[in-house]
């Protein structure tokens, strides 16, 4: 099937009883090992338990389903650039909303005040939107604060 080479024999190897047809199960603990970034943080996520993940989960939930929605109806009815600037100003709130929830998830126990990085983000954003000329900066901006009304949505739920 693979042609291996000993780099310390100089000697070529080949399995020649396997059969390529058939595929064998792989695995190997390399490429588990090596998960990109996104989705070793998602996996974290996922395992966890405590109620704050679950809280997490389910604004970050609501916050793109509201913003899919909400990008889907404005372009349709207002236009494709109108509803891809919000849509990208909504992925930016939830980045937002999830570097800001990993901060006060550490208060108490690594550190004793919110991280200034988060600012980041909306400044980023607008940067971007103005930019490029294929985005708007006020439906973006719109589209960054579509957290809040899923924030409001969630809490005001009895």
């Amino acid at each position: 099937m693979f042609t291996s080479v000993d780099s310390n024999k100089k000697k070529l190897e080949h399995p020649c009883n396997e059969n390529v047809q058939f595929h064998q199960p792989f695995n190997n603990s390399i490429i588990k090992e090596s998960k990109f970034g996104i989705a070793n943080q998602i996996e974290n996520l996922l395992s966890q338990n405590d109620e704050y993940t679950k809280l997490q989960l389910t604004i970050f939930g609501i916050t793109f389903i509201f913003s899919i929605l909400l990008a889907l109806i404005t372009g349709i009815f207002l236009g494709f650039t109108f509803g891809l600037s919000i849509l990208i100003g909504a992925i930016a709130g939830i980045f937002y909303l999830r570097l800001l929830a990993k901060s006060v998830g550490k208060l108490g126990k690594e550190s004793s005040g919110v991280s200034k990085l988060q600012l980041l983000v909306p400044v980023c954003l607008f940067i971007f939107a103005s930019k490029l000329g294929s985005l708007d900066i006020f439906p973006a901006m719109i589209g960054f604060f579509i957290y809040k009304p899923s924030l409001i949505l969630y809490f005001s739920r009895s």
